[in-house]
């Protein structure tokens, strides 16, 4: 979205390194309000609000507080079937004779808990049964597929999720669709200020029809906004797949685009028990393009290995899948402390570090005292966001790293 945006800024921090990041931080808050649906509220201070809900899950709203401070546009869908991340599963008859595949979704939630919260990041998880429908009574459940969606959100917009899913017996697949599912007033049936201008967009190409097409890294969707669209890009950790459900709005009521990623189960069957699937949902106003898109995919797709000189990399975090030091399902860089902190070399050269953030454990101290990239000294709540809690330090450098960049970060 091009109207409003804040310039980058350029800052020289050393020979070696280039890094490219707005004027000031945003941090977040985060409440809880006493309804039935114990709706969490998050907000990241002049950027965005979101809530999560048991009926809807993560997405339930989303308020573009930057362009639209007073709230009048609420950018998730109007229905409640489900928030901004759709799940649309159909499971294999046994009956060859049936030809009514249905639809399960990972909604609604059974429990809605928050398990972090603070100015870096928050954690919310969300579990239940996959539900026919979108279906609220029990009878609607498949009592033998639960799920559990735990969502990391941080104040750029990036909310990195583990989606679990826990099967009592193997499930045969027909197919497995993912959505972005925002408000349709902006698609090709909408009635919305801003008809026809939202896109949907993969790095093969904009606007594809509606189908199956060429298997694909990401889907985006993007428009010129700035109040009433958001940039809106679903990344998997692994994996290419095919398209589906461009430019489907239905009565002013969604606009979707998603993938089916059917082809992560082998022949096509759920295995029993606990299946992780990690990913990336990222919501801002400067991805117009495939191509602007693209960097964040590929920073979460392609994580570096940090070239560590004090402390060590934890390679055995809960969330790491691959056991390789970067913590895919809450999209950050694991370290333990040494001495007064941790020092390393983090390579934005070949693939750009994407304002990166950091868990630290072991942290010696109560705060975070002094960030240094490239041996500059980093101003606090404008370079970067940091909180330290029970011996764990979180630090969001607010830059974008494009070069080979030595980093420091100490607790005295």
């Amino acid at each position: 979205m091009n109207p409003g945006r804040r310039p980058f800024v350029a800052l020289l921090a050393s020979a070696a390194a280039f890094v490219a990041g707005h004027a000031d931080a945003q941090t977040l808050s985060v409440t809880q309000d006493p309804d039935k649906e114990k709706t969490i509220r998050v907000v990241s201070q002049g950027k965005f609000e979101t809530t999560f809900t048991l009926r809807k899950g993560f997405g339930a709203s989303w308020f573009d507080l930057a362009h639209d401070p007073e709230r009048t546009r609420d950018l998730a869908p109007v229905l409640d079937e489900n928030g901004l991340y759709w799940v649309k599963m159909a499971r294999t008859p046994a009956d060859p004779t049936i030809t009514d595949t249905g639809s399960w979704y990972a909604n609604p939630a059974q429990k809605i808990e928050l398990l972090e919260s603070g100015p870096v990041r928050a954690k919310v998880r969300l579990t239940g049964w996959h539900m026919r429908y979108g279906g609220t009574d029990r009878k609607a459940a498949m009592k033998e597929l639960a799920f559990e969606l735990t969502h990391t959100v941080y104040p750029t917009g990036a909310v990195y999720t583990s989606y679990v899913l826990d099967a009592a017996e193997e499930i045969p697949l027909h197919h497995f669709v993912t959505i972005i599912k925002s408000n349709g007033a902006w698609g090709p049936a909408g009635k919305g200020e801003g008809k026809s201008e939202a896109h949907c967009v993969t790095e093969g190409g904009d606007d594809s029809p509606r189908g199956i097409r060429t298997p694909a890294a990401f889907a985006l969707q993007w428009s010129n906004g700035p109040t009433f669209f958001a940039d809106m890009l679903l990344v998997y950790y692994t994996g290419r797949y095919g398209t589906s459900y461009w430019n489907e709005g239905y009565e002013d009521k969604d606009y979707r685009a998603g993938m089916n990623i059917l082809s992560r189960f082998q022949d096509k069957k759920l295995p029993k028990g606990r299946t992780t699937i990690p990913f990336l949902f990222r919501i801002s106003d400067d991805m117009n393009s495939a191509a602007a898109a693209a960097p964040y995919a590929n920073d979460y797709r392609a994580p570096d290995r940090l070239e560590v000189s004090k402390g060590t990399v934890d390679t055995a975090d809960e969330g790491d899948l691959d056991r390789d030091g970067y913590n895919e399902s809450e999209g950050c860089y694991v370290l333990r402390a040494g001495g007064d902190g941790v020092a390393f070399t983090i390579h934005g050269k070949q693939t750009p570090r994407m304002k990166p953030v950091l868990k630290v454990k072991g942290w010696p101290g109560e705060s975070v005292q002094t960030v240094t990239l490239g041996g500059r000294k980093c101003e606090p709540d404008k370079e970067y966001i940091a909180s330290v809690k029970d011996g764990v330090a979180l630090v969001l450098l607010w830059t974008d790293i494009r070069g080979d960049m030595p980093v420091g970060l100490s607790g005295k």
